[in-house]
């Protein structure tokens, strides 16, 4: 289980005043958990982005709020549309035998015999699951290898995955990881995903001047009614 840790303090600069904060470098937060009032925090952006950005999966962060410690997982993270950068982020309390659930991401290991000779490839399916673990279990990435693909049409589904102890997979267990297809295929769907994915900078630019608005509108309403877990 991985682990890491951040330093806030409580800010009460809220919804209008949120961009002039960003523009001093300090990045708005709320934390909130089923046994605590939810509070509005700040941290400083550079620091928090870094953390952030390697994070993969769910992963407990030791959040010291004014030098008081809370174990905590970041629950949402909104990021700028075009620069990647994180703009808000709500952090939910746990304790250590809370049931959570977890989204986890899927990572392929070791190389498929398919692909030896080119004209095969390996294409991937779903790229995470759905989990359900105490927060203590908590993984942030389940591994599978791809080396018992070597023929057209071999097949990972969620029921090739093994969960550690305590984790219990929740997605479908046909939902496919990885499959062998011809290369040619392969190519042909990659480049109708990147024409379907091409926007114009333009019509981002201007969706977003409103958007970040309202989304720090909702996150902000967020903190006061914290989502119920398990």
């Amino acid at each position: 289980m991985d682990t890491a840790s951040l330093k806030a303090q409580k800010r009460t600069t809220v919804r209008k005043g949120l961009n002039q904060l960003r523009r001093e470098g300090l990045l708005p937060a709320v934390l909130y958990g089923a046994s605590m009032e939810a509070v509005a925090l700040q941290l400083q952006a550079h620091e928090a982005g870094q953390l952030l950005t390697r994070l993969q999966g769910t992963v407990l962060i030791d959040l010291l709020v004014d030098g008081e410690k809370h174990t905590a997982i970041v629950r949402e993270l909104q990021r700028d549309v075009l620069r990647g950068d994180p703009l808000h982020v709500d952090f939910m309390a746990v304790a250590m035998d809370q049931t959570l659930t977890i989204t986890v991401p899927i990572t392929l290991v070791g190389e498929a015999p398919a692909i030896a000779t080119g004209e095969l490839a390996i294409m991937t399916g779903i790229s995470a699951v759905e989990a359900e673990c105490l927060a203590k279990d908590v993984v942030n990435a389940l591994e599978v290898s791809v080396e018992v693909l070597s023929e057209l049409g071999d097949t990972l589904t969620v029921a090739d995955l093994t969960a550690p102890p305590g984790v219990t997979i929740l997605s479908d267990a046909e939902g496919t990881v990885a499959r062998v297809a011809y290369a040619g295929i392969l190519e042909t769907e990659e480049e109708e995903e990147e024409e379907a994915l091409e926007l114009d900078v333009e019509d981002v630019e201007v969706i977003e001047k409103g958007k970040v608005a309202k989304d720090d509108e909702d996150a902000e309403d967020a903190a006061a009614q914290p989502e119920e877990v398990d």
